[in-house]
């Protein structure tokens, strides 16, 4: 592949100034955007300590988020947002790749007219998953094997490396500095502006569906990225809108209540780490804690997507 450096520019935006996050081992840099060529931007998410997992009395908590210190020793650059259509149309446009989906004929989760997600189906792949997306959409219905391709591509592309997030640094990234269960504090019907998960919106559209906030957050399906209000970090999307896969194996239970630097997952397991729940789900599994998602590598649903860390090695 072509590739062509030099085109990350670094967009200091005053405005974005946060305190630094609860626990912190130091103050962030001033806020710092990043922006690629594809004009993918990135924030500079500072390093710090952080509790991952949950209290044991957090409302529908599992009981596999043990509470323990992390420690975050370098600050990463993540996506802002969610990779979206457009930019995953780039990506396939210039490499020809299929995803999991096209490749072996057997489709992916999609969504039907009257709100059902049943069993995969060929007609349903990231260009088709059930409902209509813009170019400004999450990208749906990619297996985590297709956003490791996606993540290599890029790298290629600009000369500098990218990767999906660990599970702590998606945590950590996701809560910006707070300890409840939401960044907006305890309560899940904040999620109608902070998030896109299962609300009076889609039950309005699917009477069958009993889940989700009270609240109506205004979409039935994804949300064009960064419509809701962002965390302390500037990052969009972390709770709700789709699924996002983590670079971390998967094991149950495999939390301790130890104290961990840089961690990186189970060294085995069939399984890949999903995190931030989606547009189909309750509010349980958007919590800044739930580690409910997870599934094989090759595994795509049509509320599944992902974000990447755009690799800084000259970062201390």
């Amino acid at each position: 592949m072509h590739i062509r450096s030099g085109l990350v520019h670094v967009l200091l935006v005053p405005s974005l100034l946060v305190q630094a996050p609860a626990a912190a081992a130091d103050p962030p840099d001033p806020r710092a955007i990043v922006e690629n060529s594809l004009g993918m931007t990135f924030a500079r998410v500072p390093p710090g300590t952080f509790t991952m997992g949950s209290p044991e009395d957090e409302p529908r908590r599992e009981g596999q988020e043990t509470a323990h210190e992390v420690t975050i020793s370098r600050g990463f650059l993540l996506g802002r947002h969610e990779v979206t259509v457009g930019q995953f149309s780039r990506f396939v446009r210039d490499t020809g790749h299929r995803t999991d989906a096209e490749r072996d004929g057997r489709g992916a989760y999609g969504i039907d007219a009257a709100g059902k997600i049943g069993d995969m189906e060929p007609q349903f792949t990231w260009r088709s998953p059930g409902f209509e997306q813009a170019d400004d959409h999450p990208v749906v219905d990619v297996s985590w094997n297709d956003a490791q391709a996606f993540c290599v591509w890029l790298g290629d592309r600009e000369g500098r490396r990218y990767r999906l997030p660990t599970e702590a640094e998606w945590e950590y990234a996701c809560r910006g500095g707070t300890r409840t269960p939401y960044q907006h504090g305890d309560d899940p019907e904040g999620l109608a502006e902070r998030g896109n998960i299962a609300d009076a919106t889609a039950r309005r559209r699917h009477p069958a569906w009993k889940i989700g906030i009270r609240a109506e957050d205004g979409h039935v399906c994804t949300a064009p990225v960064g419509s809701f209000k962002p965390n302390a970090f500037g990052l969009f999307d972390m709770h709700g809108n789709v699924w996002e896969w983590c670079d971390d194996r998967y094991l149950p239970g495999s939390y301790t209540a130890e104290r961990q630097t840089d961690p990186t997952g189970p060294a085995a397991g069939n399984d890949r780490v999903q995190r931030g729940g989606g547009w189909s789900s309750d509010w349980p599994k958007a919590r800044s804690a739930a580690r409910i998602g997870r599934d094989a590598a090759g595994y795509r649903g049509c509320y599944l997507g992902f974000r990447v860390i755009l690799v800084d090695e000259e970062r201390r």
